[in-house]
């Protein structure tokens, strides 16, 4: 379980149509490889379908939280990643990292409907 309190990132997912939020969690206590994650988030004791972004370099841990609608900054959410779904990968588009974002939340459905 990977936990944490929500704080301002670069606002990148929201321009992309995928709003996340960023955790402030200790490194050390994070023992997954970067990459995409199909999750459990937890949020005010309710579960949601949720994509788990690791990244090591530079440090960051973000989750899109399918269907919620609200403001998580300075809430304590709760992550259980369950199945890695793909590695992170760099672009020179929006269109481009929009369309593996897209791709990623496919997955990460189809991975947590099997659970």
């Amino acid at each position: 379980m990977i936990h944490g309190i929500v704080i301002h990132g670069d606002g990148l997912g929201r321009s992309y149509g995928y709003p996340t939020a960023n955790l402030d969690c200790i490194r050390k206590d994070v023992k997954f490889s970067s990459g995409v994650y199909a999750a459990w988030a937890f949020v005010n004791h309710k579960k949601y379908t949720s994509a788990l972004v690791i990244q090591h370099d530079p440090w960051k841990v973000e989750v899109y939280i399918i269907g919620f609608d609200g403001d998580l900054y300075g809430k304590y959410v709760e992550v259980d990643p369950v199945q890695k779904v793909s590695e992170l990968e760099w672009f020179e588009t929006t269109e481009e990292i929009i369309k593996k974002i897209d791709q990623d939340i496919v997955l990460v459905k189809e991975v947590l409907a099997l659970k």
